[in-house]
């Protein structure tokens, strides 16, 4: 298998009957882990009022990470950016740079990560919420970190402080041909989410490398790829680690924010047919398996998109298997 570098995508987990403290320390856990297996960025994602994630502060839970970790680059999987004023942002991640140095990845991405209602909420307006005025918004937050506006700009006279000269490492999240070509366009690394969009993952990354620009921040198209991975010793216990996640991925399809469920209630639970097809659909381009499992899916995905770079989103229900499967997988590629 071609070896390339892995990277772990983390939501800050409450599993059932725990507290947020314990999610966020659980979070904190994994990236030590992480670390010490070698891997080489840690990620934590943006979702809001969703009970069973933690996550919904990526700036503050990435300052939580990075002090308590060495050397493993810390950023967010990402910081949805129609939720926030680009200043602020720059503001937040220049702060985390100076505070961190060059350890910081700013992963953006264009989805509210929420409900129209919450979404509303974060920014006390149903403005910016077409895809239309995203690349606007993404300008300017690279223009607060470069000082790169035109004399005519509205925010030419602005600074972000920390923010100018303190520019993480940018990348462009996305989950379509559209958020390709904007990452191409601008001459950014590009972050596919093939754990849920896994049939466009192919057609996207060649519509990034075909369209890509050489700009500042890279010269050549580098692409990543978020994959579910669920490796463990006994397939039972794949098996068994898998279904709360798959119960929540459900009980999302039907409009609903799933609360924590345990491992136990999960292999209670009677899914239907359709529900299972559902299930099957979902995890046919993802890694859950024995190791030898995971290594040819793992392989294939490789082969097929000619990732630079893998980042594993945990498919396990509980701390110990995901930090088990971490040890799994890196030990394909070791």
């Amino acid at each position: 298998m071609r070896k390339v570098p892995l990277n772990v995508l983390d939501l800050a987990t409450r599993e059932a009957g725990a507290s947020n403290a314990d999610a966020v320390a659980g979070s904190i856990r994994l990236a030590q882990v992480a670390e010490s297996l070698g891997f080489h960025r840690f990620w934590v994602a943006e979702h809001h009022g969703m009970p069973a994630v933690a996550s919904s502060a990526p700036a503050v839970l990435i300052a939580g990470i990075a002090a308590r970790t060495e050397r493993i680059r810390v950023g967010s999987g990402g910081v949805m950016l129609p939720n926030h004023a680009p200043l602020v942002v720059a503001e937040q991640f220049g702060t985390l740079r100076a505070l961190y140095g060059d350890r910081i990845d700013l992963g953006i991405g264009r989805a509210p990560g929420t409900d129209p209602a919450t979404a509303s909420a974060l920014r006390r307006s149903t403005d910016a919420l077409g895809a239309e005025d995203f690349p606007q918004q993404l300008l300017d937050l690279l223009g607060f970190f470069s000082g790169g506006f035109g004399p005519n700009d509205p925010m030419a006279g602005l600074r972000a402080v920390p923010g100018l000269g303190d520019e993480p490492r940018v990348w462009l999240l996305g989950s379509s041909g559209y958020s390709a070509q904007v990452a191409a366009a601008l001459g950014l690394p590009f972050a596919f989410a093939h754990h849920f969009a896994g049939e466009h993952t192919e057609e996207a990354l060649a519509l990034y490398r075909e369209k890509f620009q050489p700009s500042a921040a890279l010269e050549a198209p580098h692409a990543m790829i978020a994959v579910t991975v669920l490796a463990a010793d006994d397939p039972d216990e794949v098996h068994r680690q898998s279904l709360p996640a798959m119960i929540s991925f459900l009980q999302m399809r039907r409009g609903l924010k799933p609360e924590p469920v345990t491992v136990e209630d999960a292999v209670a639970y009677e899914f239907s047919r359709l529900e299972l097809d559902f299930i099957a659909q979902r995890t046919a381009r993802q890694a859950f398996g024995t190791p030898d499992v995971v290594r040819d899916r793992l392989a294939s995905l490789l082969a097929s998109t000619c990732a630079d770079e893998l980042m594993l989103a945990s498919g396990a229900a509980e701390a110990d298997a995901r930090a088990r499967s971490l040890e799994l997988t890196a030990q394909l590629f070791a």
